[in-house]
């Protein structure tokens, strides 16, 4: 799979991936993967037990994360810390823009 392909699947949440795959496209050992499972900081989609399938928006979360940590030498549990962080600022960026969808244009800041 070549780059630009894992970087669209931030476009297509609708893509479905493997918990193999998931670890090849972001750096990290399915037994990484597994762990943050069990922190609850990564979620399987619904009844994929045991061959978990992932939602492919997990990819650039995850590829972030995983150059943190070898970037600050991070363990598991901080790891998890971190992916729950992104989504929050990914979910405040979505309701941020919703906001400012909302204001007139003469009342826009440039």
């Amino acid at each position: 799979m070549t780059y630009a392909m894992i970087e669209s699947f931030s476009l297509d949440t609708t893509e479905v991936v493997t918990l193999t795959e998931l670890a090849d496209y972001c750096g990290m050992s399915p037994a990484d993967l597994d762990e943050l499972m069990g922190y609850n900081a990564l979620q399987p989609l619904p009844d994929t037990a045991p061959d978990f399938t992932f939602s492919a928006h997990w990819v650039v979360p995850l590829r972030t994360v995983a150059k943190l940590r070898m970037d600050f030498d991070l363990d598991l549990f901080t790891v998890a810390i971190l992916l729950e962080k992104l989504r929050q600022i990914a979910l405040l960026e979505r309701q941020v823009q919703s906001l400012q969808a909302l204001v007139p244009d003469h009342l826009r800041q440039t």
